[in-house]
């Protein structure tokens, strides 16, 4: 039997999922001291037990409230009565059945099975039968944090069903969403360290080689290589006709002959030439494409008939030329079918000892961001439906801001990007590619994708409009832990869903300092104390901007270029 000193009340009502019960101790009595340990009384996401002869139902506190009583002369007023009853609200989450008379001997089991009746006494749950209800499970798990309500317990999560069934890591800037994602990363490849991982960075906060131990392939600008053939016809369109061209039918037409002539002419004699379609990712080259434009070009009908033509030559050259997208429009000397290659490293297959490649999209052109998302999302697909050895090398793709990528809104400059990912979403799981959403604005992400994500990973969230989207995307026994988020501690978080046996409320452990991505904040306090920057900074700026150098920076802060470096500099070298 339970010791008295841990019941706090009774049940009152019983309905479905949920349990409204008295709480019997005075507003004084707030803790409870049983063998030598202290337990809170009433907090929201505490758990507390039911006994039903040899069951034991434990729930999840999520509200407390004063009954309100009805004032006397004012028949249509309430007012809170001090001495009125307590009123505690849960939502039940599992039931154990006691293997001996050991009260924390049981076997915890998600669902119950028979329901508590009303006057039957309410018990805090003491550390040993928590101890139980959050047990590792039986199953490939990684730790990432301690319980909210008992430190020394740590808390897993199941791998499989982690990643098998995607998930999203939620919350607001400052809460420590980036570092959540770094530990899970980073408790991942502890374990399992020939993973297959791609983060997309649009920050470029995880770029210092400490934060994943040295295990990452930092892919930015000057190394990325997506070629302009892996574009399917659609994704080209965008790209060399721009997103609302006119005549766009025409103009379409137009770019799908030369492509695929073009598609033709580099596997000729090489491969089967009749399986190509314009879509397959087979090299070709924009002289070839500018000539067969030239060679078609009407010679009779007058500027009508060849303005399309023109027009599509034009815009080409011009991306040619444009020195920001030179990681799209390759030079077509030495254009090699390196595909095999391409993939190999983008997916880290093999690993190399460094199972994640890690894009840094801070430095892509604003107008093809949603291009380059787009095209990376397909890519990925693509391969994993193509690769008979899916099973094998089953791939994780983490979107860091993903609601600019998959925003709720039906905008035409990110259409593509959200297609894919949507697509991703939906079928990914059966191809062995699983999705990873991160985000501090969930009302702004796609209602559809999230809907796809079996694991939430809630930390701090203030906005009423994101606690709102989130609660849509729980179960409705916990939505109302949605309530709590906002008085969420820093690392602190609610992790609901497949990947763990039970919500919970918990604690990531926390990181050592040069494992945490770097804050892209300026540090004001101290920056703003120190001795004024030269003019040379500025020039610097001005240099690297005109001249689009993207060459490496560390903590935010760019390595001199040699010319810019002053003659005492140079001379120390």
């Amino acid at each position: 039997m339970n010791d008295e000193l841990l019941k706090i009340g009774r049940v009152v009502e019983v309905d479905g999922a949920s349990v409204t019960g008295e709480l019997e101790v005075a507003v004084g009595d707030l803790y409870r001291t049983y063998k030598s340990r202290r337990y809170a009384i009433g907090q929201v996401g505490s758990i507390v037990k039911i006994e039903s002869g040899d069951d034991l139902i434990f729930g999840i506190l999520t509200r407390l409230r004063m009954a309100e009583m009805p004032h006397d002369q004012e028949p249509t007023s309430f007012r809170v009565d001090v001495a009125a009853s307590k009123w505690i609200e849960i939502q039940l989450l599992g039931q154990g059945r006691r293997n001996s008379l050991a009260h924390a001997d049981f076997e915890f089991e998600r669902g119950v099975s028979s329901y508590p009746l009303p006057g039957q006494p309410i018990h805090l749950a003491s550390i040993e039968e928590l101890r139980r209800v959050y047990q590792k499970p039986k199953k490939p798990t990684i730790r990432v944090g301690s319980l909210a309500q008992a430190s020394g317990l740590p808390v897993h999560v199941m791998i499989d069903e982690l990643l098998g069934k995607h998930f999203a890591v939620l919350g607001t800037t400052g809460s420590g969403k980036s570092c959540a994602l770094a530990l899970l990363l980073q408790s991942i490849l502890s374990e399992y360290p020939h993973a297959h991982i791609i983060l997309l960075d649009p920050h470029n906060e995880y770029s210092k080689q400490t934060v994943f131990a040295d295990q990452a392939d930092r892919i930015d600008l000057t190394v990325l290589e997506l070629p302009h053939w892996l574009l399917n016809h659609e994704e080209a369109c965008r790209l060399f006709l721009g997103k609302s061209p006119d005549q766009a039918t025409v103009l379409a037409a137009i770019l799908h002959e030369a492509i695929l002539s073009c598609r033709r002419k580099f596997i000729e004699g090489k491969g089967n030439a009749k399986a190509l379609t314009v879509d397959s990712p087979v090299p070709y080259r924009i002289g070839d494409v500018l000539a067969y434009l030239i060679e078609h070009e009407p010679k009779d009908g007058g500027k009508p008939a060849k303005e399309p033509y023109q027009k599509t030559s034009a815009r080409i050259q011009a991306l040619r030329d444009d020195k920001r997208f030179e990681f799209l429009m390759r030079p077509d000397d030495g254009l090699t079918d390196n595909l095999s290659s391409l993939l190999s490293k983008l997916f880290r297959i093999p690993d190399d000892q460094k199972p994640i490649a890690l894009i840094d999209l801070s430095g892509v052109p604003s107008d093809v961001i949603d291009l380059v998302v787009s095209l990376l999302c397909r890519i990925i697909f693509d391969f994993a439906v193509w690769n008979l050895a899916r099973r094998d090398t089953p791939l994780l793709l983490v979107c860091e801001e993903a609601h600019r990528y998959a925003p709720r809104s039906e905008r035409v400059e990110f259409h593509a990007a959200r297609q894919s990912l949507s697509r991703i979403a939906k079928e990914g799981r059966k191809d062995g590619v699983s999705l990873a959403l991160v985000t501090q604005r969930p009302s702004e992400l796609s209602e559809t994708i999230l809907s796809q994500c079996n694991t939430i990973i809630a930390l701090r969230m203030g906005n009423e409009q994101d606690q709102a989207f989130v609660a849509k995307a729980l179960p409705d026994s916990v939505r109302s832990l949605v309530d709590a988020l906002p008085a969420l501690r820093t690392r602190e978080a609610m992790i609901v869903g497949e990947g763990c046996s039970v919500p919970v409320r918990f604690l990531f452990d926390e990181l050592d300092e040069d494992r945490q991505p770097h804050s892209s904040e300026a540090p004001f306090s101290t920056s703003w104390k120190s001795v004024p920057g030269s003019t040379e900074i500025v020039s610097e700026a001005v240099r690297r901007w005109r001249e689009q150098d993207r060459s490496t920076t560390e903590h935010g802060r760019a390595i001199a270029h040699p010319q810019a470096r002053t003659p005492g500099q140079k001379a120390a070298e």
